[in-house]
């Protein structure tokens, strides 16, 4: 761990993040006593486009198996957007993101 004075800082920003980067952390501190802590950012894994394409796609084929069901037990409009919804909320949050909610 790096303790340094905020006013110090300022002119080794660059190379305290580089430390940061390299999994060391960085102290600052205004009159010796410790102000904030910089760490690194955790990495998150992001779906890539083509797996979300590719999960759309897979649902709208289950959504057009459904509607295509015939006889007596084909499901009416309700049923079919209860379920959408039930599956929804069941996925986890980051199979969308924020952009999704």
């Amino acid at each position: 761990m790096h303790s340094i004075p905020i006013h110090q800082a300022k002119n080794q920003l660059s190379e305290l993040i580089r430390l940061v980067e390299q999994g060391e952390e960085v102290v600052l501190t205004r009159h010796s006593k410790r102000v904030i802590r910089l760490i690194k950012e955790p990495e998150t894994v992001q779906p890539s486009i083509e797996a979300r394409r590719q999960a759309i796609e897979a649902e709208i084929r289950g959504l057009r198996a459904k509607v295509a069901a015939t006889g007596a037990d084909r499901p009416d409009f309700n049923e079919l957007w209860t379920d959408i919804k039930r599956e929804r909320d069941g996925r986890p949050d980051s199979w969308v993101g924020d952009a999704g909610r």
